[in-house]
């Protein structure tokens, strides 16, 4: 069973059909309404309310423009959801705990990127769109392009792996249904976060920094966890030639140890 395949309307009507987990979702929408999207438009309507830092890795210009990942890029949310699903429908109801737990998870992750937004927003020199595509418009028109970091797209979907892993063991005990979990969860998180930088939408710059934060959000996801994650990127050499995709992955890890530096 691909976790991408599955549909985000079942995973929505796991979600409605419970209280609690309904109760969740509402909070879980109000966040990312009232941390990620008001403060963008905030600053829209009243230009200099605060600071707005630009962004720019000489390594960005390196990585290929492949508008066809597009759709991946917008689908980290809704494969978050699908992998709700994936739980219930593997383990049934005594996922619920652990669902829930991811659900509480993710919106400690808008308040924490809320709490960084609205001292300092980022964005990005190297953003593109092609003209007339209906799915890079909706960004252009519902994203203002100004919480670079902490990337949402990174919290959340290595959060999501990570915790869709924590929870296959204990349900799974090992087996192989909680082994399939945990690799497709992360697959999807290496290419969603791949797709970040492919649409550029996002600078190399923001992917350490994002990787730092969950880890001292939830400890558990350490830095052995982040150098193996990012070791693991752009290992697809159709996408990015060998020896790029080496250096991409290198500026990731000097920025994670710049965070590291700072925190010192």
């Amino acid at each position: 069973m691909d976790i991408e395949r599955l549909s985000v309307w079942r995973s929505i009507g796991l979600i409605v059909s419970r209280w609690s987990l309904l109760c969740r979702g509402v909070t879980v929408l109000k966040a990312a309404v009232t941390e990620f999207f008001i403060p963008q438009f905030v600053t829209r309507l009243v230009p200099g309310i605060r600071p707005i830092a630009e962004l720019q890795h000489p390594l960005d210009s390196s990585i290929p423009f492949v508008p066809d990942q597009i759709r991946r890029y917008l689908g980290y949310l809704t494969v978050w959801l699908k992998t709700l699903q994936y739980l219930h429908r593997t383990f049934g109801n005594p996922a619920l705990p652990a669902i829930e737990r991811m659900m509480r998870g993710v919106t400690r992750l808008y308040f924490a990127c809320g709490s960084v937004y609205r001292r300092c927003q980022s964005t990005t020199t190297s953003r593109r769109t092609r003209p007339f595509d209906p799915w890079f418009l909706t960004i252009q028109l519902f994203d203002p392009h100004l919480h670079c970091i902490p990337s949402l797209h990174v919290l959340t979907i290595c959060y999501n792996y990570h915790q869709a892993a924590r929870a296959s063991a204990s349900l799974g005990r090992g087996d192989a249904s909680g082994s399939s979990a945990a690799a497709k969860t992360y697959r999807s998180a290496l290419r969603i976060t791949e797709s970040v930088l492919l649409v550029k939408q996002h600078s190399l710059l923001d992917i350490g920094p994002s990787l730092f934060l969950l880890s001292r959000m939830f400890p558990d996801y350490d830095d052995e966890q982040i150098r193996r994650f990012v070791s693991d990127l752009f290992a697809d050499s159709r996408l990015v030639d060998v020896r790029t995709a080496g250096r991409l992955r290198e500026a990731i890890l000097d920025s994670y140890r710049d965070m590291l530096d700072l925190e010192r």
